[in-house]
Order: C-alpha cells, then structure tokens, then sequence
C-alpha cells in the first residue's frame, strides 16, 4: 500500500490504483498546456486534431511526441501516411483549435478550408501564421491506456517572430 498525507490526514491506496478518470481529468485541467493542430497527409489522406499532450524527446537527432486517443478518426490517417507535422498555435487560432477539436460539425478535409496552409519536408500542412511547425516523419507509436505515444523524427522547423501562445487551462483558452 502506497501512504500519502493530505491534510493531515494518512491516505493508503494499493499500488497500481490512483484516481478514477473524472478526478484525474479535473485535476489535469488546472494544468496549462500550449495548443497545438497535428495534421498529416499522404496516401491515406489528409487529417487533423488539436492536442496539448506534445513535448520534444531529444535534441540531436531532433525527436518530438504527442499523444492521440486510439479512437481518433486521424490515428489510421496519421499511421499509414507515417508523418505529421505539429503546429503551435497563437491566441489567434483559437476558432481554429475548436474546428479540428471537432466542436463544429466540419469534417476532417473541411477543417482546412478557414486558415492558410503550407507544406514542408513530409507534405503535412504546416500552418503559415503557426508560432512553431514541427514537421515530422512517424518512428513508433506506441500504445498505452486509451492512447497512441506518437514519437517521430524532426525533419524541418518553420517559426515566427516571438510572441504570444495559445494555452488551455481550466476548460478554456488562455494567452501566454
């Protein structure tokens, strides 16, 4: 049994058992995350999400992650093209973080009509306007849980002047 104090008070848990997913999500929401859109194309087509679970692995060779839900409609788009390119979004992208949320009824080839899109070294959409663009060829996805670690190799970065992020804290945007 794992012992912890909060409050005072001695709290025991097995090991193995934390929080159920209500709890873990509430408290994951005080976390500020930066938004990002990760889009792919390729034989299996064009497609997009928004996520926050993203974070670089290494510097030489350059190496960055996100985490998908297996059940995302992009996850077979995203494995069978073998590349994506994650997208730093500005507060200005705040509308378009919704659309490729799926909170609108836009579906995926939609998603990229409102925004101007580029391609760099993989032939997945980097966004002009993003504040970084990571553009990325797929070395593992890796499953765990309910979710897909999408681990993939730098092949070329895009970035603009310094300037402010869009993250998302307490269930809703936020300027950074």
């Amino acid at each position: 049994m794992a012992e912890l104090t909060v409050g005072g008070a001695d709290l025991a848990a097995p090991l193995g058992f934390g929080p159920d997913s209500i709890h873990f999500r509430n408290a994951m929401s005080r976390i500020a995350a930066a938004v990002h859109i990760v889009t792919t194309n390729g034989p299996a087509g064009l497609g997009g999400i928004t996520v926050t679970s993203v974070t670089s692995i290494t510097l030489d060779p350059a190496m960055m992650l996100f985490c998908i839900n297996k059940a995302s409609a992009s996850v077979d788009r995203i494995v069978e093209n073998g590349v994506f390119c994650i997208n730093a979004l500005t507060p200005a992208h705040q509308v378009l973080a919704d659309i490729f949320a799926g909170r609108t009824d836009q579906r995926l080839e939609e998603r990229f009509a409102g925004a101007d899109w580029t391609k760099l070294a993989t032939g997945s959409p980097a966004l002009r306007e993003a504040a970084a663009s990571f553009d990325c060829r797929l070395v593992e996805a890796k499953e765990v849980g309910t979710h897909l670690i999408m681990i993939g190799l730098v092949e070329a970065v895009v970035y603009g002047p310094e300037g402010e992020s869009l993250v998302y804290a307490h269930r809703r945007y936020r300027t950074l």
